[in-house]
């Protein structure tokens, strides 16, 4: 599957809104944190948000900097959990300390592979919810190792307003 052809991508509040209260929470611990969205596509253009899933990780903090990591068997449950519910991994979100872009680890061990998948960076461990949303950082997979900022894709992303 090759998610490149949905251009429109919209992220509800019932996906985007437990996804920040996760990152929140493991930021408070100073730790970065990972969850992955469940999609649909809806027609050629439109691909829809559908879940938010939290696989099993593991924070570290090392002499270059923060890192998380979700081991094979994480993966394999959260692959079929997504099977389960007629969905795609379409989507990851994962928080830096400070600023919002795609490292090199970013881009070459993503949790999502499918190409034109979306990966979102939150600023400062999502600390600022979406007070925030004007920093945070949105990008599509091109190819592996490959992230292009959403918006130089032609990708127009629409979230939902808080509580709706």
């Amino acid at each position: 599957m090759d998610l490149t052809s949905q251009r429109e991508l919209v992220v509800p509040d019932s996906v985007l809104a437990p996804t920040l209260e996760f990152l929140q929470e493991r930021g408070q611990l100073g730790h970065e944190g990972f969850v992955v969205w469940g999609g649909k596509v809806v027609d050629e253009d439109t691909l829809h948000f559908t879940s938010c899933y939290v696989p099993q990780q593991t924070a570290h903090k090392t002499a270059d900097g923060l890192l998380v990591v979700v081991d094979g068997v994480a993966l394999f449950r959260m692959n079929r959990a997504f099977y389960e519910r007629g969905e795609i991994a379409a989507g990851q979100v994962h928080t830096h300390p400070t600023d919002a872009y795609h490292s090199s680890t970013d881009d070459h061990f993503p949790l999502v592979t499918l190409c034109g998948a979306l990966s979102l960076v939150v600023p400062d461990f999502a600390r600022h919810g979406r007070a925030s949303m004007d920093r945070w950082a949105w990008y599509r997979l091109r190819e592996h190792g490959t992230w292009d900022l959403a918006a130089d894709t032609g990708s127009r992303i629409h979230v939902e307003p808080e509580g709706s």
